[in-house]
């Protein structure tokens, strides 16, 4: 592993949305100089903090492990957990508030862009929490680390 990442989620901090998946790219540009790797991990790092900070009772965590070929990130939570996956898992599908609505978040497809983007996935979740796992791999040879 090359660098180990930690980032608080404050739950209903919709302002902060994004900001974690920007300081990522930012820190990780030079092991990655390859511009659509950083837009892949960029969009699935995005997706996963706005699904903390909207569906979270407490707020969550990004972990971010970086290795030479891939980045895996785990999200965390501690509930309310997702009710029914299979919908979750659907396009469109969406149980974001009105207020995160409001502010042009909750479409439905935070989670399908991840598995769009991500080269491996895992999601489970319960009333105690949901943890999304997923890898972005980098297939850049000329790779700086």
């Amino acid at each position: 592993m090359i660098n180990k990442l930690f980032f608080p989620v404050i739950t209903s901090d919709y302002p902060s949305i994004g900001s974690k998946a920007l300081e990522v790219k930012k820190k990780l540009k030079d092991f990655f100089p390859k511009s659509d790797y950083l837009r892949r991990l960029g969009v699935c790092i995005f997706e996963a903090e706005a699904n903390l900070v909207i569906h979270t009772n407490q707020g969550g965590s990004l972990e971010i492990l970086v290795f030479k070929d891939r980045v895996r990130i785990i999200a965390s939570d501690k509930g309310p957990g997702i009710k029914d996956l299979s919908k979750a898992l659907t396009p469109g599908y969406s149980t974001a508030p009105e207020s995160a609505r409001q502010l042009g978040f909750g479409g439905g497809v935070g989670i399908n862009n991840i598995k769009r983007f991500a080269d491996y996935f895992f999601l489970t979740s319960s009333k105690q929490g949901t943890t999304l796992l997923f890898e972005v791999w980098n297939d850049d040879d000329k790779a700086t680390n």
